[in-house]
């Protein structure tokens, strides 16, 4: 019998056409229920779980699927598997790493330079039938100094890109030495960024060390009042100390594609008051968790999973 695979999302075709032509049996619910998905996988007896972030497998959900052998994630972060459980029942968990590196690389951006050049508000001026060319006006990028705390695929993409733009880059990773060149110095700790840095990018993957790094206890004994965006995940940033530090005038701004509880309008979520003062402010962007989804990246992230799969396998 042919390995069959339950696709739980929405994925590009290309996944599906693959794992077909290398002999899967693969059944596509990408409108599957949440909680139907433990039976229905039994059900099937399934080798593979496809997933993007309709579910979080748990412990209990990894033991009681016993034919499972796989699950591959269609993104980046894995932090909607309990990865210890994982490793104990010998699944292998597979991710599409990188595949959407210069599509966040290229929000950030874009949402960096509308910031220091106050795009929406003014695009909303000008809308209203105003025209105050002075309040309006922005700072250059090349005059600020950037850092990035995790210099993987993605803070690596963003550098690269600052790097046209003539931007002084300080990055630091805890796990990852030798990316200095050019224009890119590397940081001796994470204090240092904060203390030198007038924007900070984080692109770190959640884990227990990185949750709530983003906080006020760094910004003691900075002057800079730096600009803080978060496109990584939303617990990584503890909602409450920055939403102090703006207060405070500690920090110029903050950009957020990320909340700890997606949508942030969800009813009865924990930082619902923090979002809802957030969004009066004119120092603050949003996008609603789009920073790695671009048309690209959608199929290319589909591409690279399979080829993982298939790696996996021993079918490549």
């Amino acid at each position: 019998m042919a390995d069959r695979v339950l696709v739980i999302d929405d994925v590009h075709e290309s996944l599906i056409m693959g794992l077909n032509a290398h002999g899967f049996e693969v059944f596509y619910e990408e409108n599957i229920k949440s909680d139907t998905v433990l039976n229905r996988a039994i059900e099937l007896q399934v080798e593979g779980i496809v997933v993007r972030s309709k579910l979080f497998f748990s412990g209990e959900f990894l033991h009681a699927c016993n034919t499972l052998k796989w699950i591959a994630r269609a993104g980046v972060g894995t932090d909607n598997i309990d990865m210890k459980a994982a490793h104990e029942l010998g699944i292998r968990v597979l991710n599409a790493d990188g595949a959407n590196a210069i599509t966040v690389a290229e929000h950030v951006l874009g949402m960096i330079l509308g910031f220091l050049h106050k795009l929406p508000a003014a695009d909303a001026h000008v809308r209203e039938g105003k025209w105050d060319r002075n309040a309006f006006r922005g700072r250059e990028l090349s005059s600020l100094k950037v850092g990035i705390v995790g210099m993987g695929n993605t803070g690596s993409a963003l550098a690269g890109l600052l790097k046209g733009f003539q931007v002084e880059v300080l990055g630091y990773d805890k796990y990852k030495t030798g990316f200095a060149r050019d224009n890119i110095q590397e940081a001796v700790s994470l204090e240092s960024v904060w203390q030198s840095c007038d924007i900070i990018s984080f692109h770190v993957p959640l884990t227990e060390e990185t949750q709530g790094m983003i906080n006020a206890n760094y910004l003691v004994e900075s002057r800079l009042k730096p600009l803080i965006i978060n496109a990584s995940r939303g617990v990584v940033l503890d909602v409450i100390s920055m939403v102090n530090s703006l207060k405070l005038g500690q920090i110029s701004g903050l950009i957020l594609d990320v909340w700890p509880d997606e949508p942030p309008t969800k009813v009865n979520a924990f930082y619902r008051s923090d979002f809802d003062w957030l969004k009066t402010q004119s120092r603050v962007m949003f996008s609603p968790h789009v920073a790695g989804w671009s048309y690209e990246s959608y199929e290319r992230i589909s591409l690279k999973l399979l080829d993982n799969v298939l790696k996996f396998k021993g079918c490549a």
